[in-house]
């Protein structure tokens, strides 16, 4: 208990009493006589931040999605329910839930309204902003691991809370809903969900490192004694749901990102030896939605397709192949001088 005292005093830079337990649920939550003017500019700011996100994502603007998480006020209530969890109060946690949930679907919703109009000329698979936000990544959770120690730090330090701004912009978390609501208005669900895992996995992500650094600092320890066990109850079963949640999509879609990978490599391999001394080349293979799909072009007698499919056997997980053979003709002529 020592030990713990002392890394609690060095993090926070002394302890932690009532007054400071004050502070922070006064940054942080949404209650008290100012709930209502602190809830109208939250939602204030982040329709315009999600206003901002959407065109910038549109536009394939990093500079204008930067600016969008700057203004984005999202990590407030995040951080909120990271300081409920570490306490344990189920009203914090819920309240805090609550306005992030409501966050979350305005996000959407501004995306979707704004591009809704012009859907149709919207191409999403060329916008490289827009196609980057599709997927979790392990160093996306890396990342959003770091935010939520640095953001819990940032607010339980009244010395490096003007730092709280530069750590909303180290992770992408308005970006990716306005994101969602653009691939719904624009026909594609299915990118959308990539982008709305993106996010969940950023927010659980933040929420478990943050609760986990609010603990550490000694937040808990100041909280109403008579509380404390069942807090740490409450506490435990939270982080450890929030751990579950975040491990097993991220494992499927790293799973199937190297499944993927695996696939493609494989796939290379087998069609560039099939053609070998034929007059056809590999022109393009992908590796999209569980399927390969292979273009080859060339002219002459193309080798015996029973070859290919041996070479593909067991080396795909079972995925489907689909080959498209395009032919080619040469065409040669003289030149003269100028005349």
């Amino acid at each position: 208990m020592h030990w713990a005292s002392r890394v609690s005093g060095f993090l926070h830079g002394g302890p932690v009493d009532e007054p400071e337990l004050q502070r922070v649920r006064d940054a942080l939550l949404f209650e008290g006589s100012e709930r209502g003017r602190r809830t109208s500019r939250f939602f204030m700011l982040l329709i315009l931040a999600s206003a901002i996100s959407t065109y910038g994502l549109l536009s394939d603007s990093v500079a204008t999605v930067i600016g969008a998480m700057i203004v984005a006020p999202l990590m407030l209530p995040i951080m909120g329910l990271a300081f409920g969890v570490s306490l344990g109060a189920r009203a914090v946690i819920l309240r805090s839930l609550m306005i992030s949930i409501l966050g979350i679907a305005t996000a959407i919703a501004v995306g979707w309204a704004l591009t809704r109009g012009f859907a149709s000329v919207v191409d999403v698979e060329s916008n490289a902003q827009i196609m980057s936000r599709t997927s979790p990544r392990l160093i996306d959770l890396m990342a959003a691991l770091a935010t939520g120690f640095a953001g819990a730090y940032a607010t339980g330090r009244k010395d490096v809370s003007d730092t709280l701004p530069g750590v909303a912009i180290a992770i992408s978390l308005v970006p990716p809903l306005a994101n969602v609501g653009i691939l719904l208005a624009t026909g594609h669900p299915g990118l959308a969900g990539g982008s709305l895992l993106l996010f969940v996995t950023n927010y659980l992500a933040i929420l478990l490192t943050g609760a986990l650094m609010f603990s550490i600092m000694g937040y808990p320890a100041a909280y109403h004694a008579e509380k404390s066990r069942r807090a740490k109850m409450t506490a435990i079963i939270v982080a450890l749901v929030l751990a579950l949640v975040i491990v097993v999509p991220l494992g499927y879609t790293s799973l199937l990102s190297i499944s993927t990978n695996f696939a493609q490599s494989r796939s290379t391999d087998a069609v560039t030896k099939w053609l070998e001394g034929s007059g056809y080349r590999l022109s393009s293979l992908e590796v999209q939605d569980g399927k390969v799909q292979i273009v080859v072009a060339g002219e002459g007698q193309l080798p015996p397709q029973q070859q290919l499919r041996d070479a593909m056997q067991g080396q795909l997980f079972g995925m489907p192949v689909t080959l498209d053979v395009v032919p080619t003709t040469t065409f040669s002529f003289e030149t003269t001088g100028s005349q």
